[in-house]
């Protein structure tokens, strides 16, 4: 049901941000019932369901070696349930769209982190020239004085800001290290893996939390909705998507994902709630996909590892 056969990773890409743009509308929603622990262990938990139920049916296998076994383990932790949570306990003081734009981070750590850490995803031109053009796309969309606004607030809400980076930090490695330690397992094996072990390791919170702090829910139907939500749609399959693009053409390459969700967050809000787009953000939108359609490209980085 979920086998992803080649296709576009552009067109991929652009639908994984659609999906993932909205996680974190559905995160507030969801910390109106559930505490931040509860929110992000219920979507692991949910989603592990999911996949391992696909997984089953589909009577795929994998091979656990120790080395495989540890590097699902640390992905599941560090790339799953630990961004889950600073991002769930940061939107308790953050606006879910201010989350959304500092996720646009993500592309210069990959940037960076992938020359060093990768053999095969290495700095050209042409990748530094698609990552600034994406970060002026969003600086379109959120013009430059909300920037300088962005670390003007309390120190809760910056905090909050700042641990929002952290998960940022966290997605953006644990794609490096699945593109570099495991190329040889599918995509659809290390989302599922990776999500379950995540989950596992979520529970022993989970449970503390809800018993010592939060044993009295105070559950809205929007609320489970939503969390449900997260586990089958930004978790299980937009997860998948995220592998998939990671393994096929690199974790620069899905790193511009965070560019593009400030830009769904605009053309949502056009669509759901009839918000008009403004120029400023028409221009973003159109830069930001210039410069994610130049990180694509393979014309222009030969041309960028033949000339730089």
């Amino acid at each position: 049901m979920f086998k992803i056969y080649p296709v576009n990773n552009f067109l991929l890409l652009i639908l994984l941000s659609a999906i993932w743009g909205s996680a974190f509308f559905a995160i507030k929603l969801g910390l109106e019932s559930f505490s931040p622990i509860g929110v992000a262990s219920l979507r692991l938990i949910i989603a592990s369901f999911f996949l391992l139920f696909f997984f089953y049916i589909q009577k795929k296998k994998i091979i656990f070696t120790k080395q495989i076994l540890l590097l699902l383990i640390i992905i599941g932790i560090i790339g799953n349930f630990i961004p889950f949570f600073l991002i769930s306990w940061a939107e308790q003081y953050i606006l879910s769209s201010t989350a959304g734009m500092l996720m646009a981070i993500g592309p210069i750590i990959t940037l960076i982190m992938s020359h060093f850490l990768t053999k095969n995803d290495k700095f050209t031109f042409v990748k530094f020239v698609s990552v600034m053009i994406g970060l002026i796309g969003v600086l379109f969309i959120f013009k430059v004085n909300s920037i300088d606004n962005l670390f003007s607030d309390n120190l809760i809400e910056l905090v909050a800001k700042l641990l929002v980076i952290l998960a940022a930090f966290g997605y953006m490695f644990s794609n490096i290290l699945a593109y570099e330690k495991l190329k040889n397992i599918d995509s659809y094996s290390i989302t599922t893996f990776a999500t379950t072990f995540g989950a596992i390791f979520s529970i022993p919170f989970f449970i503390f939390d809800a018993v010592f702090n939060n044993l009295n829910y105070n559950l809205n139907y929007n609320s489970i909705y939503a969390v449900i939500y997260l586990g089958i749609f930004p978790t299980a399959i937009a997860f998948q998507f995220r592998y998939y693009i990671t393994k096929t053409s690199g974790p620069v390459f899905l790193s511009y994902v965070a560019y593009l969700i400030p830009a769904f967050a605009v053309i949502w809000g056009y669509i759901i709630l009839s918000e008009k787009i403004g120029i400023n953000s028409f221009i973003g939108i159109i830069l930001i996909l210039l410069g994610v359609y130049l990180g694509q490209n393979k014309l222009m980085s030969k041309i960028s590892k033949k000339y730089v």
